[in-house]
């Protein structure tokens, strides 16, 4: 009877796992059309911000990074619960998912340090 109980746990945790990825895709794709569409040249202007070049180098940095993980990504069999993972694809893939949050992470704390210890505003004087 147990094993019933941890079935029924997985199968509720992986539909909560699908509810919430679909609720970050439909979230995402709203909030870039709406942003798309009340976007306003004079307020990037007006602060010397250069918000379309800061857009696509993000997005470019965080596919070329994402690739570079993926490519450069482990492949070395698992054996997890007594099963043996052998699939090239999804074990690079997984190793690559994985390292890029990860230097996403530390990079971001590294921004999050820089702004708040006022480094910022010093070097601007």
């Amino acid at each position: 009877m147990a094993e019933a109980g941890n079935y029924l746990l997985a199968e509720v945790m992986l539909w909560l796992m699908y509810a919430a990825l679909l609720t970050a895709i439909v979230v995402t794709v709203v909030c870039a059309v709406r942003s798309f569409r009340h976007r306003s040249e004079s307020i990037a202007a007006s602060n010397r911000v250069p918000r379309r070049q800061i857009a696509w180098g993000v997005l470019v940095f965080t596919i070329v990074l994402l690739a570079g993980a993926c490519l450069l990504g482990s492949a070395q069999p698992l054996i997890i619960n007594g099963v043996s993972y052998t699939n090239t694809f999804w074990l690079k893939t997984t190793d690559g998912l994985i390292v890029t949050s990860l230097i996403l992470f530390v990079i971001a704390a590294c921004f999050v340090a820089f702004g708040v210890s006022g480094l910022n505003r010093k070097l601007k004087r």
